[in-house]
């Protein structure tokens, strides 16, 4: 099995009763470098910001029931943080979203597949792939898309110390506005981990907290049609796809999921939509 991706089988045990969960639980040019690996310490990733997509890159996401019982167990503390789980429940509307990038070969490729739909999405961007790529964010901002803070280095932001959480959204932050000449609204923590630190450094550095429903699996090298039907089959009202900028699979499957979400009669919204509906901006 691919190194970067760890199966959990209650995933799929729990696809249908998610939507459930999460109604029940409530929602709550290019410029200087800014940052350098060696600043940060341990890493979620073994890998230079010239080959992220290798191999070498080593991820573990949370599933959606780990994330759910996450939340749950917050919304029983009484804790309530700015984060994003789903949209709304009620409208028939779906967020596709793409973390990674940009990456020169493939970012280009999702552009125009996506312009080909007039469909707009939101990209969670790596600080040091902006860095050497600017003119790849600013092509997503042209075409209306939101632009979103995944971490400067991505790495796992709940083992490093505070005050490097705040780094890695802050450089990342500084870059994204050099480029685009806006601030981000949105943070996605590498791997879905995240903590009482990284939300609040999140918050404190202008961010809502964004997480999903559907996580589409596409690094771990599936078959077409398996991965598909995985995000099919939890394509549900206010879901929030992930999937990422750099995968074959990707590039490969997105028209026809298109295709068959609109056949569902799916309207696709950005984060920012979405955060809107739930009142957090």
């Amino acid at each position: 099995m691919n190194s970067r991706f760890r199966i959990n089988f209650s995933t799929i045990a729990l696809s249908f009763a998610l939507p459930a969960l999460l109604f029940v639980c409530g929602f709550s040019t290019a410029p200087e470098s800014h940052f350098h690996n060696e600043t940060l310490g341990s890493k979620t990733f073994m890998a230079t910001p010239e080959s992220v997509w290798s191999q070498t890159w080593i991820e573990i996401y949370k599933s959606e029931p780990e994330l759910i019982a996450q939340h749950q167990k917050e919304i029983n503390k009484n804790i309530h943080y700015p984060k994003l789980i789903s949209g709304s429940w009620y409208k028939h509307s779906i967020a596709l979203t793409f973390d990674d990038g940009p990456h020169p070969d493939f970012t280009p490729r999702i552009l125009a597949i996506l312009k080909k739909y007039n469909i707009k999405a939101t990209f969670f961007i790596v600080g040091a792939q902006a860095e050497k790529y600017p003119w790849l964010v600013s092509s997503e901002a042209f075409d209306g898309h939101v632009i979103g803070n995944h971490s400067f280095n991505h790495v796992n932001l709940t083992t490093i110390p505070t005050e490097k959480v705040y780094m890695e959204w802050r450089a990342n932050n500084k870059i994204l506005k050099d480029i685009t000449g806006q601030e981000p609204r949105f943070s996605r923590p590498p791997g879905g981990d995240y903590n009482r630190a990284v939300i609040q450094a999140a918050q404190d550095e202008g961010l809502i907290t964004v997480l999903w429903t559907d996580n589409s699996g596409d690094y771990d090298n599936p078959d077409i049609k398996s991965l598909e039907q995985k995000i099919m089959i939890r394509a549900y009202n206010g879901g929030i796809i992930l999937m990422h900028d750099g995968e074959e699979q990707t590039i490969q499957l997105l028209p026809k999921l298109i295709e068959d979400l609109k056949a569902r009669g799916f309207a696709f919204e950005t984060i920012d939509d979405m955060a809107r509906e739930r009142k957090l901006i």
